[in-house]
């Protein structure tokens, strides 16, 4: 005869269902353009804090926005944590130190000549759609200001369904300044597309708000 399940076991096992499946995947895209890369020490703190927030399980990946960023080529590091507290601490730990290195590296780099943002993110989108986690996040650290080499095309629609994009220190131009309607018309067309695409376009106007709007997607 079978036995029933006690009632505080039942209870357990039907709030673990409903909980469903967790966990967080996290891409982060940093502009390494002419016009950006002096930024990229600042991308690399915004790495480490959010390396802070990520629990056992998760994961994180980096990489470059470059002329041509349709490409695992510029992926600077990605791990998947392990589930073991002490382990997911040492790999975050190797983490921020090849971040570190990828810094120093870009310090003695010029700037690609173009910005292929578009790209980036159709590359960071087919990574996130392999990861089974229901919190998925990409981090473009860029002015947002799109510059192909001639010949590339990137009409093609993103992946997005379900993730949200936040763009962190976007630096205005001088026109942009003096006539903010072109700052809003650009803001709003990558806002377009990437609903088009079935994501959410957040603006991170201050770098210390950041943490509030993770916590809020």
């Amino acid at each position: 005869m079978k036995r029933l399940l006690s009632p505080l076991l039942l209870a357990l096992f039907l709030s673990g269902c409903a909980a469903g499946p967790h966990g967080r995947a996290v891409y982060v895209l940093v502009d390494t353009s002419g016009s950006y890369i002096h930024a990229v020490p600042k991308a690399a703190r915004i790495i480490r804090y959010l390396l802070g927030t990520l629990e056992p399980g998760d994961t994180i990946a980096v990489a470059r926005i470059t002329s041509l960023s349709f490409t695992n080529k510029d992926r600077v590091a990605a791990i998947t944590l392990s589930h073991r507290p002490a382990q997911a601490d040492a790999e975050k730990r190797a983490m921020a130190a090849r971040i570190t290195s990828f810094v120093k590296t870009m310090a003695h780099r010029p700037g690609t000549a173009y910005t292929d943002i578009s790209g980036a993110l159709l590359e960071a989108a087919y990574f996130l759609r392999g990861i089974p986690v229901p919190t998925k996040e990409i981090i473009v650290i860029s002015d947002m200001r799109q510059d192909l080499p001639p010949g590339a095309l990137r009409h093609i629609a993103l992946p997005l369904n379900g993730v949200s994009v936040f763009a962190v220190n976007v630096i205005k131009s001088r026109g942009e300044n003096m006539n903010p309607a072109r700052y809003l018309a650009r803001m709003h067309k990558w806002d377009a597309r990437i609903a088009k695409g079935g994501g959410r376009f957040i603006i991170v106007h201050q770098v210390s708000r950041l943490p509030a709007l993770l916590r809020a997607s």
